[in-house]
Formats: C-alpha cells, structure tokens, sequence
C-alpha cells in the first residue's frame, strides 16, 4: 500500500492511478489518511455491485457467523478444482478465472 498526499495525486493522477490497478493508495489531505483508491480495471459490472451492496455483505456476515460456511480449499475439492495455492496466494488474474 503506498502512501500519496493530495498535491502528489493532482500533479500525477495518470501515473497513480495506473499504479492502483496493482496496490491500494491511501490518499491524506493534511497528513492524514483521508480516502484509499482502489483500481477496478479487472472487475466486471456484477463484481462491482456486490462490493458495494449493503445487503450482499450483510449476508455474508450472516452466514459467516452462522458457522455453515466452507474453507476455499474444501469448495474446490467439491467442485474437481485443483488451485495448487492458498487463497490469498493466487495470482491468476480475476478476468482469467471467469468461465464463459
């Protein structure tokens, strides 16, 4: 994650936020952290509306507590998946996992 203070962000907007497709950027206004810039160019029209779903994730934080969720690993193990890494270790891209 890589820190930008607000004048940096308005003399190289096309530079940060080309660098924000690949890190998060914490933007502070003063010194303080005031805003993080995420890129999206990987994300599709669904992926977006989930994220920003208020009752997407209240779902998710429902069945989380619930305790009836499964780990990754299990998932792919139902579905035939073979991944070879942890979750939060993959690097294929999200377009490339897409099914058509």
């Amino acid at each position: 994650m890589r820190n930008v203070p607000e004048k940096e962000l308005q003399s190289n907007l096309d530079s940060i936020l080309t660098r924000a497709q690949s890190e998060r950027i914490v933007i502070s206004r003063g010194g303080k952290p005031c805003a993080v810039l995420v890129g999206i160019e990987d994300y599709d029209a669904e992926d977006l509306a989930l994220a920003s779903s208020a009752d997407f994730w209240l779902m998710i934080r429902q069945r989380r507590a619930s305790g009836k969720s499964f780990p990754l690993a299990e998932v792919e193990a139902r579905l035939g998946i073979i991944s070879g890494k942890p979750a939060g270790k993959r690097t294929t891209s999200r377009k490339a996992r897409k099914h058509s």
